[in-house]
């Protein structure tokens, strides 16, 4: 059985399962380590933009961050109220974020910049964000080049529960040409069978259009918006300045004193 799906939406109880082998942990603790490092704005204040089910809420409240998150997905709040019950969550579109000089930190994980489609409203929510940023803080966020895009690099991973075998794949496509690049995403769901019932397969399939992204660009973005740019490796396990060559990468955008 196919079925067309909103990962975000109608199929948001799996997304956690989706999301199983992101370290979660890992880049809240480079959040931390650049935070520690970038900013001078002597708070502790955090909005995590496109937070989901709100995984990175947790960690960085343990280092002492007041948090907030983010997201345009009803369902996936909800989740996220249950997993954070002390933080804030705001129902919103990145784009329209209001918030003025507010926050010490912002940061846009798993790729979610890209959600901001097109690049008019990528240009805003870079603007909104750094309207939100107190003067010294900065926003931390990955990113990947339109030329390092290839149908190949599909991902998958494959998760057993008691009732089910999952298996989840995504992956870019890129027509070479425009701004927008598709975020494809499928799911298998291979239902157990027991004494009473047959197994059962079910497929979800579900697409995304993001804005396509040249590393140069969006830097000029960024600089143009008043942001100071750091461009770092994808290396969540230390700051090392991007070497010009790999197609993903770290932005530190920094809001000057």
């Amino acid at each position: 059985m196919i079925q067309s799906g909103n990962l975000y939406a109608d199929l948001s109880g799996y997304y956690d399962l989706f999301c199983a082998e992101v370290d979660y942990a890992a880049q809240c603790a480079f959040a931390k380590r650049a935070y520690d490092c970038f900013a001078n704005s002597g708070g502790h204040h955090y909005l995590d933009l496109a937070c989901g089910t709100g995984a990175h809420i947790l960690p960085m409240q343990s280092y002492g961050f007041v948090a907030t998150g983010l997201d345009n997905s009803a369902d996936m709040l909800a989740q996220a109220v249950r997993r954070c019950p002390n933080a804030e969550f705001i129902l919103s579109d990145m784009s329209a974020l209001e918030a003025s000089c507010h926050y010490d930190l912002i940061s846009c994980f798993l790729y979610s910049i890209h959600y901001s489609h097109p690049v008019s409203s990528l240009k805003l929510t870079l603007k909104r964000t750094f309207d939100a940023l107190k003067p010294g803080g900065v926003f931390i966020f990955n990113t990947v080049d339109i030329t390092g895009i290839n149908s190949r690099h599909f991902v998958s991973t494959r998760v057993e529960t008691e009732h089910s075998i999952m298996s989840f794949t995504s992956g870019w496509t890129y027509c070479g040409a425009g701004e927008a690049m598709h975020l494809h995403l499928s799911i298998n769901q291979q239902v157990k069978a027991d004494s009473a019932q047959s197994s059962e397969k079910r497929v979800w399939q579900d697409k995304h259009t993001m804005t396509a992204i040249s590393i140069h660009g969006l830097k000029q973005w960024l600089q143009e918006t008043g942001f100071e740019v750091t461009l770092l490796e994808h290396d969540y396990s230390r700051l090392q300045a991007w070497a010009g060559e790999s197609f993903n990468i770290i932005v530190v955008a920094g809001k000057p004193l």
